[in-house]
């Protein structure tokens, strides 16, 4: 079984996101946070299955993107997990964070729940297939 977690802060995007995914592949499970201290919580907590992939907001409260993607990167049980860097930036900076801190690719999220399915689609064929 499958295991898609995204970490967002925005309930919106979580739900098209769980939506879309559930559309498109519903045999993948999809499990959410809304900022990387959830995140870890989570992680960390012995019932939660670890995930195949992990989708991350870079801007988030209380914990961000950016401190969730260094930290999960020093964590000896975490660190071979996929993150999808999945944020409104498109800007070089963070792309260029993302690249220096291993982070496995970089979407910018669509407007488009089209263009959304599309990524997702591409996401789950490179990561998740067998």
């Amino acid at each position: 079984m499958k295991t898609i977690f995204l970490i967002d802060d925005d309930p919106d995007d979580r739900e098209i996101f769980q939506e879309i995914l559930g559309q498109e592949h519903p045999s993948i499970v999809f499990q959410q946070a809304e900022n990387g201290s959830d995140a870890f919580a989570k992680l960390k907590s012995v019932d939660f299955v670890k995930p195949d992939v992990i989708f991350l907001d870079l801007n988030m409260p209380i914990m961000d993107g950016r401190a969730f993607l260094q930290q999960i990167k020093k964590e000896a049980a975490l660190q071979d997990i996929p993150v999808i860097i999945y944020s409104t930036s498109s800007s070089d900076i963070d792309k260029k964070f993302a690249a220096e801190n291993k982070a496995s690719q970089f979407l910018t999220k669509q407007y488009s729940i089209e263009l959304l399915r599309k990524d997702l689609n591409a996401v789950v064929e490179k990561f998740l297939k067998a």
